[in-house]
């Protein structure tokens, strides 16, 4: 409990000669920054400024005395006392404490004299306070609400939307619509399975509104439009990523590596049901042991002339391919990339179609698939780890563009280095890192768009008795 404050000091607040003080003997206690020695150093100034009567001293250094601080009941007395005196001032005549100061000594019906207002100069000078800052917070018992309102942008956005969309700006337009709509909109709360069946409904969506196939040829139900099929998929980052991912997984890159690596009986065989999710797929090149470096992917593909047949073998643990999406529920069907071998000779490493389970979901014999499980993010996409034990797939599996390989083994390719065959190969899934790249600029977007939005909005901090500021507004985190 805090200790009764003296009779005297406690009732020469209602004393006018001290009255001009208050403000700045409440600042000089208030915030706690002042030390015992600064507080000493203040109360000699007081003892030495001509202009100040000793009565009015000797009060002034009962309340400046170190040894006796005011406790929070006589601050609070304190500033009452100032705000009662000065409800009735303009907002302009406080401009600092010594303004204040003099403005209650007249509303006091007190004469002000000139030495009076240099002897409070004096002892605002001793404190070091900023003019003006001091005086709002006493006076400011809460800040004012913001306007809310969001400002218009200073150039045409219609103009700049057409600029961004373009090419391709009505499938941007339909894309976005289509991600507005309830059935596409996020889902919180789902376990891992049900949200992988929720994705996998919304992609068959997709598909059947045709945007899946856009980049396959019209005679496989699409339209041969690369660019729109790129488009859209930059587009669909602004929504769920899980769809976006599951999309370009199915679509661009199972599909992708049969339209590309493939010839047109692989087209006219599987882009169809590609296209439509009636087939989905994997595309099965990252390994445990070699990530990315498709080169050096220890997986096999033997060829055996006697029944025209790839084996399909994963050697060793570090062969398993890994994170595979769609692998670890959907995927029916996996463009796998293997060392090729027929015979004694080593081909380097050739895409092959290897199906991984029946119309039922159920793996096939000697397909080993493992669920990669819960993730960091993109729970919506079912990532698996696949193996295979000596699984025999048709010749014709093969995706043959750049290379052959004849019923009686005979291996030929339109291009005899095997580097610029491997390069080559790879070349033409670029796209589909571009299309990443593109979709990786769509999420910054949309979270730029949220923090700048946040920022305006949100307030901390500022001056007394005015709105607090927009966190935009700081420096710091205009940088970030």
């Amino acid at each position: 409990m805090e200790p009764s404050p003296p009779p005297r000091r406690t009732s020469a607040l209602d004393d006018p000669r001290l009255l001009p003080f208050l403000p700045l003997v409440y600042v000089a206690w208030a915030d706690g920054d002042l030390t015992a020695d600064e507080i000493g150093g203040i109360c000699a100034r007081v003892r030495s400024t001509e202009g100040i009567d000793s009565g009015c001293q000797d009060l002034l250094a009962e309340w400046l005395d170190p040894q006796r601080p005011p406790g929070a009941e006589e601050l609070q007395r304190i500033l009452r006392t100032i705000r009662r005196g000065a409800a009735s001032l303009p907002t302009e005549g406080r401009r600092s404490l010594t303004d204040l100061g003099m403005e209650l000594l007249e509303s006091s019906q007190h004469e002000v004299q000139a030495v009076e207002r240099q002897a409070l100069e004096e002892v605002e000078k001793a404190l070091g306070l900023p003019p003006g800052e001091a005086a709002r917070a006493l006076l400011v018992s809460e800040r004012p609400e913001p306007e809310p309102r969001e400002e218009a942008p200073s150039f045409p956005a219609e103009a700049l939307t057409e600029l961004l969309d373009s090419p391709h700006r009505e499938v941007r337009q339909e894309v976005r619509a289509m991600l507005a709509e309830p059935a596409f909109a996020y889902r919180y709360g789902l376990s891992k399975e049900a949200y992988r069946e929720h994705v996998l409904g919304r992609l068959k969506e997709v598909a059947r509104r045709g945007y899946g196939a856009l980049s396959y040829p019209e005679s496989c139900g699409g339209r041969g439009d690369s660019a729109a099929f790129i488009a859209v998929f930059e587009t669909l980052a602004h929504g769920d990523l899980s769809l976006l991912v599951k999309f370009g997984v199915q679509f661009g890159l199972f599909g992708g590596s049969i339209l590309q690596l493939g010839t047109e009986k692989h087209h006219l065989k599987y882009l169809p049901e590609a296209g439509t999710v009636a087939l989905p797929g994997c595309f099965a090149m990252s390994e445990s042991g070699h990530g990315s470096n498709v080169r050096d992917v220890e997986t096999t593909a033997t060829y055996e002339a006697a029944t025209e047949e790839f084996v399909i073998h994963t050697p060793k643990a570090t062969a398993r391919k890994d994170w595979i999406g769609n692998a670890a529920a959907h995927g029916r069907l996996a463009t796998v990339f293997a060392q090729l071998h027929v015979g004694d000779e080593a081909y380097g490493v050739h895409a092959f179609l290897v199906p991984l389970r029946d119309r039922d979901g159920r793996p096939l014999p000697g397909v080993e698939i493992a669920d990669c499980g819960e993730k960091l993010g993109l729970n919506g996409v079912d990532n698996g780890r696949l193996a295979f034990d000596r699984v025999r797939i048709p010749r014709e599996n093969l995706l043959d563009r750049f290379a052959k390989v004849a019923a009686d083994g005979t291996y030929t390719s339109p291009i005899p280095s095997p580097g610029r065959r491997f390069f080559t190969m790879l070349g033409t899934l670029v796209g589909g890192r571009v299309s990443v790249a593109l979709a990786g600029l769509s999420a910054a977007k949309n979270g730029l768009a949220i923090a700048v939005r946040y920022g305006a909005r949100r307030r901390q901090f500022g001056p007394e008795g005015r709105p607090e500021t927009p966190i935009l507004d700081y420096l710091t985190h205009q940088r970030r």
